[in-house]
């Protein structure tokens, strides 16, 4: 049984508080685990205000929808956060 797991880099311009940073991470999360049925959380940069990690794991019976899940993910993401910049994807296998 295949499993994935991947690192999100974020960066939030808009981002003027670590409160303001939590609220809009905390709703990436929200968002994506609910839609998509993931493992996701905030796995560095805890305490920087524009910055943000994330990492997203998931498990499946084959790669191909692994991998047409994942791509679905970074789509949601670059699609209803648009304020939010995606600046790297790091793969994990």
């Amino acid at each position: 049984m295949p499993v994935k797991s991947i690192i999100i880099n974020l960066y939030l311009p808009l981002s003027r508080s670590l409160k303001s940073k939590r609220s809009i991470i905390k709703s990436i999360i929200q968002k994506v685990h609910n839609k998509y049925n993931v493992s996701i959380s905030e796995i560095n940069n805890n305490d920087k205000w524009k910055n943000a990690t994330l990492g997203i794991s998931i498990i499946a019976n084959e790669m191909p929808y692994i991998e047409k899940q994942l791509s679905a993910i970074i789509n949601f993401i670059e699609n209803n956060y648009i304020n939010i910049e995606i600046t790297k994807i790091e793969d994990y296998y």
